[in-house]
């Protein structure tokens, strides 16, 4: 199968009421694609996957950076044997995946202490 855009030459022609047309077009901007490339992609049945935003993106990076940060300072509690900051840096990493978790919608299980002693 040939992925090169400017070697197509065939072309199918689809009848559609304007709202399918509105829709189709909406999901093709949702997953970063042109309409053709997404109606191509269902017709050839490749899935597609919506492209988060950027800022979404960048929570996420940010997210990550800062729980890398923390568990280098849970190590760090473990070492000094220091019970409170071990504890607060596990807070602080909880609320961090649930940061990431409520950004891109998914279903993390609640680690926290004050969870775990109910």
């Amino acid at each position: 199968m040939v992925n090169d855009p400017v070697k197509r030459t065939k072309s199918i022609k689809v009848y559609l009421f304007e709202e399918e047309k509105t829709t189709i077009e909406e999901k093709a901007i949702t997953t970063g694609v042109t309409a053709s490339e997404y109606l191509r992609s269902c017709g050839l049945r490749r899935v597609l996957t919506a492209k988060p935003p950027a800022d979404l993106i960048t929570i996420r990076a940010t997210a990550g950076n800062l729980k890398s940060e923390l568990m280098m300072l849970s190590h760090l509690a473990k070492e000094t044997n220091n019970q409170q900051i071990l504890d607060t840096v596990n807070k602080a990493i909880a609320l961090v995946d649930q940061t990431i978790a409520a950004a891109f919608h998914m279903d993390v299980p609640d680690k926290s202490p004050s969870s775990q002693d109910k």
